[in-house]
């Protein structure tokens, strides 16, 4: 079936759902990164190489990877924990104070200082960005860092409705770390959400629901070098593969696909809204997904009220959060 956003929603039932994320309580596990601005003008150039010289006016940083989808979930008025690994360094510092301030609790965050916190810096000349510094390590955590990193989320899940998995396939994500999340999910009831990265896909087996793009589901629906026709296709072969309740695949400007292990469940094609910027919008998709489902909302619904997060979000310039209020404008106003 498709559901398009023109058809009637009952903002009422939608009201109610969104009115329960303050109640709910997520943790979110992954690779935590700081999102760095720097901004300037220029001028001339370089008389050392051709290339500009950067008068800097602006610095600038954010929660990025994990610690993006774990601002979302606590600007949609959610409790949210943070777990992952960082340096021993200024971007560890300023990371946790940033989170800290959403505020998250920022018990699950260890540090090893055997590798550099995730640091992603853009430098930015007359509202262009001219390149991309990229500061990390993507091996896998040591042992001796993904035991801590485990004795320090066990105290937290008395507490939570949720795990959110964000992998950035920065070395955070391991089989043997998801296996022993898994576990204590089942155990004791807890959703278990993921976006998963195709290098790490066998992780991930037989969690609740999963949400991939269009490139990462193409690409890991490929590993094992069958031919795939299409995005149908692709859904329900990495749906029974995984074992999972649900699977999402975000298709941009063509909204998001909705699969189970018995089949393609349903399209919900994208509201139509003046796209700015669309970083960080499948981080936002997938934490007002979690949110949604944690509250007890069925899986399409879930799926609608996540695809009109991501519409406010791509509004809006550079990565951001969303808001109740603005999920809330957004599909009352569906004309948008």
């Amino acid at each position: 079936m498709e559901v398009t956003p023109h058809n009637d929603v009952n903002m009422q039932s939608i009201a109610q759902i969104l009115s329960r994320f303050g109640d709910t309580t997520i943790l979110v596990i992954g690779d935590l990164m700081l999102d760095e601005y720097i901004v300037g003008v220029a001028q001339r150039i370089s008389p050392e190489a051709p290339v500009p010289v950067l008068l800097r006016r602006e610095r600038r940083i954010g929660p990025g990877g994990a610690a993006n989808v774990a601002w979302n979930v606590a600007s949609l008025g959610a409790k949210v924990y943070v777990a992952g690994a960082v340096g021993a360094d200024d971007a560890a510092t300023e990371l946790k104070q940033l989170l800290a301030d959403l505020p998250a609790n920022i018990a699950g965050v260890v540090t090893d200082p055997t590798r550099p916190t995730t640091l992603k810096t853009r430098i930015i000349a007359h509202q262009q960005q001219v390149v991309r510094i990229d500061t990390e390590e993507i091996t896998p955590l040591s042992d001796e860092v993904s035991n801590a990193l485990l004795s320090a989320v066990q105290p937290l899940l008395d507490d939570v409705d949720a795990i959110l998995v964000s992998d950035y396939a920065k070395g955070v994500v391991t089989e043997s770390l998801l296996a022993t999340i898994r576990d204590v999910a089942r155990r004791r009831d807890i959703l278990l959400t993921a976006g998963p990265k195709p290098c790490n896909l066998n992780a991930f087996h037989e969690f609740d629901f999963v949400s991939f793009n269009t490139t990462e589901a193409s690409e890991a629906a490929m590993l094992n070098h069958e031919p795939v026709t299409g995005y149908r296709e692709i859904g329900v072969r990495l749906a029974t593969r995984l074992n999972v309740r649900g699977l999402v695949i975000t298709r941009g400007d063509e909204g998001a696909s909705l699969f189970t292990p018995t089949g393609w469940l349903c399209d919900i094609p994208a509201y139509r809204v003046t796209v700015y910027d669309v970083a960080g919008a499948g981080d936002t998709y997938l934490a007002t997904l979690t949110l949604a489902l944690a509250t007890g909302a069925d899986f399409v619904t879930a799926g609608r009220i996540a695809n009109a997060a991501a519409a406010a979000v791509v509004r809006k310039a550079g990565v951001a959060p969303v808001t109740i209020d603005e999920i809330h404008h957004v599909m009352e106003h569906r004309w948008l």
